[in-house]
């Protein structure tokens, strides 16, 4: 057949095979109505505005004008244009040419006429398939919707489809919604099946045993209903645009160090306000009423450990943020371990008025400090516990970290640049960074999309972390990725969702959970307790244990017997002996 001919459904013209035209998702054929998508196709050469979507499969418009049909032996059909009509061979109103016996009054629609009574398909290539016309009510093995519709059946396996999944193309080529091929597979791949998938139109679960399209360079996966959308997503590494809320703070932080910073303007503009108050009030360190604090400029040998190939990590005992060059002057005692930023020793707020703080503007905040280091209070916004300075609602008893109480009321966020995202209380949702089941806390949602939310830690994920052993910044990461296979984290050797964001480093091709590289707590490590054991005293540090992968042992409580996955413990470094926190609080008599 030429590539170029002229055909009695739209003459006149010429029509033309066409290759690589772009074309939308709705585009059928002229003739027997069904999509052109994924099948060799000619359209009209002419530009005039009622030929711009005139298609025609390239099979159609190799049909015969006349023929004779299995379900009408007395006579030959002729290929005819009266529209509407009810198809003989599937009963359904049609709107597209036929094949007609005008002496018997019997029309069949062209669909009819082409498909394949019996069906050999690659999704089930255990028998063929053979075609049902009657409609009927059943729940589609491939695209698992209930829906009555002809059918191709397989009897011995009681597999049934219905005819229009059975002839969905086995590639999209070209969608408004993704840059790559779609193939068309039969179940999930073997790899992708650690975590649960969405689909990327609707966000639902996609099912692992049903029919969908995928790219594989993406792990990118869509319905097979929802293959067909017109919907184009947000590409989220292209430039934002025109931003007309310049003012508000973007999300995430470049680094780690920036969440001081934010801590620290923040609060001074509260301060700035021409309503704030003078405060007399001062908060004394714990560690002051035993020794001073000594003002420090540079970091010294004191504050590096020679045995370590990195200098070791001052934190600060107020905001529980680190100490970085940045942030000199500091003060110390190094006695006690017992740091503070500059700005947390002389300059927080003793108290924030009613209405400085979005989360809790109908009273006055009061800073605050834990009675000891291992006594934690619990944030009433991000639900952690703290054993840094705090902000205290004494009406209400509410209590809210140094972090927490810094944040803004609304914030831009790189994960959902349509809109700005607003302070919210969360219930029964997910978050859409980290996925983690939201029961009920303080986040930050879009008011104009519903259904997207985030956790007010997952804010904290700074855009990028310096590793110990990489001189490489490992980067906050968001999908899609341009990256065949699977992510593997390199700390606890489980795979990553890629569907998720995470942290990766395409130097090294290293990535990681973001719980894994940068579990969020809020607690400074270190302090130490002295307790008897076996009539003999041992110094205990305050750590965190954490199963790093799902099949390692738990953590048992030398006293109570108790395991945990994760928990905070007294550790004895000299004999391995841990302990609670809850115990070492009943033991120590503080609870």
């Amino acid at each position: 057949m030429s590539s170029v001919l002229e055909h009695f459904t739209n003459l006149g013209h010429t029509l033309s095979l066409k290759e690589n035209d772009v074309i939308g998702v709705d585009a059928a054929c002229n003739l027997c109505s069904k999509t052109i998508i994924g099948c060799p196709t000619l359209s009209c050469d002419n530009n005039h505005a009622d030929c711009l979507n005139f298609y025609l499969h390239k099979s159609c418009a190799q049909l015969t004008t006349h023929l004779n049909y299995h379900q009408h032996n007395k006579h030959s059909l002729a290929l005819d244009s009266t529209c509407p009509y009810r198809c003989d061979g599937c009963y359904r109103i049609a709107d597209s040419f036929s094949y007609r016996c005008d002496d018997c009054d019997f029309d069949v629609c062209v669909v009819c006429v082409l498909e394949q009574r019996e069906l050999h398909h690659i999704g089930h290539e255990e028998h063929t398939l053979t075609l049902m016309k009657r409609e009927a009510l059943f729940m589609c093995d491939a695209c698992g919707d209930e829906a009555k519709d002809s059918s191709y059946v397989c009897i011995p396996c009681e597999f049934w489809i219905h005819e229009k999944c059975a002839m969905s193309p086995l590639i999209i080529p070209d969608t408004v919604y993704h840059d790559h091929p779609l193939h068309l597979v039969y179940s999930i791949p073997d790899m992708h099946r650690y975590f649960e998938r969405m689909c990327a139109i609707c966000e639902k679960l996609v099912s692992v045993n049903r029919w969908l399209y995928y790219c594989h360079k993406c792990t990118f996966f869509v319905h097979m209903n929802c293959a067909s959308s017109t919907v184009s997503l947000e590409n989220e590494t292209e430039a934002e645009g025109i931003d007309d809320e310049p003012d508000l703070i973007k999300f995430p932080l470049p680094g780690e160090e920036s969440l001081f910073d934010l801590i620290r303007n923040q609060l001074e503009n509260i301060k700035r306000s021409p309503d704030y108050p003078e405060y007399p009030e001062t908060i004394d360190p714990e560690c002051a009423k035993k020794h001073p604090l000594v003002v420090r400029e540079f970091f010294g040998e004191e504050d590096s450990d020679e045995d370590d190939d990195e200098r070791k990590v001052l934190i600060c005992d107020g905001c529980i943020q680190p100490i970085t060059v940045s942030h000199l002057p500091y003060y110390a005692c190094l006695q006690c371990g017992y740091f503070l930023h500059s700005y947390c020793a002389n300059n927080l707020p003793p108290v924030l008025p009613a209405g400085a703080s979005p989360f809790h503007p109908e009273h006055v905040l009061r800073l605050r400090k834990p009675i000891r280091f291992y006594s934690f209070v619990k944030c009433g916004i991000c639900r952690f516990e703290t054993n840094g300075f705090y902000y205290q609602c004494e009406t209400c008893d509410i209590k809210i970290d140094i972090p927490c109480a810094s944040m803004p009321a609304r914030i831009k966020h790189i994960s959902h640049k349509k809109h700005s995202l607003a302070m919210s209380l969360l219930k029964d949702s997910v978050c859409r960074v980290s996925n983690f089941k939201i029961t009920e806390c303080t986040g930050y949602a879009c008011k104009t999309c519903k259904n997207f939310q985030i956790h007010i830690v997952s804010a904290f994920y700074p855009g990028k972390i310096k590793q110990r052993y990489d001189p490489h910044p490992i980067t906050l990461m968001q999908p899609l990725f341009h990256y065949e296979g699977v992510f593997y984290c390199e700390i606890c050797e489980e795979q990553v969702n890629n569907q998720l964001w995470l942290y990766h480093c395409y130097e090294t091709d290293l990535s990681f959970h973001n719980e894994c590289l940068h579990w969020y707590e809020n607690i400074k490590f270190g302090g130490t307790i002295v307790v008897e054991i076996g009539n003999k005293n041992h110094t205990l540090t305050l750590v965190l244990k954490r199963r790093a992968r799902k099949k390692s042992p738990h953590y048992i409580c030398c006293n109570c017997g108790k395991k945990y996955k994760l928990e905070y413990f007294f550790e004895c470094y000299g004999c391995g002996y841990l302990q609670c926190q809850k115990c070492s609080l009943q033991i120590l008599g503080d609870c």
